[in-house]
């Protein structure tokens, strides 16, 4: 309530400047790496686990609404009687998400956080599920998982949030069968988030971090002003990546945020805008609309792409 005071009675002016100092504060303590970042934040969760069913049945309907069709997008109903891999669990979103639409044979679940497994594990216990959890370090291969043995991969939100890709990507290839398959989502750069609250919003029309590139602006607006790490890729940047390590990819479906379509009154704004980069501009020239839901080329305008990977 005190927020929403200070932004009825303040100039915007004032508030961003508020903002960027705020911002300034809170990245003088930085992270190296990702691992370190989330050993110390995870996505959102009660800080000592849910305490009952109902709590985090109501916390995930919520999460899977923050993004318009996100459960759908991921395909969870693939896991049927299948050994599964949830790799970078984080609080067990995506571990209830698997069991609310199907029943697998055996679940694996993989995360660098010791936080994020210590909340998984509460979670799972509390849902009566049987999950093998496993704690793995940065570029650390799952020793434990034996080659060609995983039916299905599931990887929600977690490449953006790494190095070297190329790596994972390697080690996925070396635990999954021959006809298995993998779906992932990751950050698109074809998006509002991108094009529009970054290159527009954020960078002229609040003037944060007006100096620093695009790239640097869309991380620190994703995950927190301290993650490290927090890329998006063009679905045809990621494809040429997944080729590159030998797996067939193709762009299944887009999410859009309900954050991301507070913004689409900007879109005219933005492009009459002198200061926006031609590619956010000529990106946002091509919006078009069905039932209200902004559209790029074929795909939706938003943040969460949803791949699907299979061996070549």
């Amino acid at each position: 309530m005190f927020k929403s005071f200070l932004k009825n009675v303040l100039p915007d002016f004032i508030l961003n400047l508020i903002l960027k100092l705020y911002i300034s504060f809170v990245r003088l303590r930085t992270f190296k790496t990702s691992q370190s970042f989330w050993n110390e934040n995870t996505v959102s969760s009660p800080k000592n686990g849910f305490k009952s069913i109902k709590e985090s049945m109501d916390h995930l309907k919520w999460r899977n609404n923050q993004y318009i069709n996100s459960e759908k997008n991921m395909y969870f109903k693939n896991t049927q009687k299948k050994i599964v891999l949830d790799y970078g669990c984080g609080p067990g979103n995506g571990l209830i998400n698997i069991i609310n639409n199907s029943n697998p044979k055996k679940i694996y679940a993989v995360d660098v956080s010791e936080k994020s497994i210590y909340l998984a594990k509460k979670r799972a216990k509390l849902h009566n599920l049987n999950v093998s959890f496993i704690k793995i370090n940065e570029n650390e291969k799952i020793s434990s998982i034996d080659d060609n043995s995983i039916d299905v991969i599931k990887s929600d939100g977690v490449l953006h949030h790494i190095e070297n890709i190329d790596f994972v990507l390697r080690e996925f290839k070396r635990i999954l069968k021959k006809n298995g398959v993998i779906n992932l989502m990751i950050y698109n750069r074809d998006s509002l988030w991108f094009h529009l609250h970054v290159n527009y919003e954020l960078m002229i029309k609040k003037k944060v971090f007006s100096n620093s590139s695009d790239e640097e602006v869309f991380k620190i607006s994703t995950d927190g002003f301290q993650c490290p790490v927090s890329n998006c890729f063009s679905p045809s940047k990621f494809i040429e990546i997944c080729k590159k390590n030998k797996f067939r990819s193709k762009l299944k479906d887009v999410s859009i945020s309900l954050f991301e379509l507070s913004k689409v009154n900007l879109i005219n704004e933005a492009i009459k805008s002198k200061k926006i980069k031609l590619s956010s501009k000529d990106f946002l020239k091509q919006i078009y609309f069905k039932k209200r839901i902004p559209y790029f080329r074929k795909n939706i305008a938003g943040i969460n792409a949803y791949y699907e990977l299979r061996n070549f």
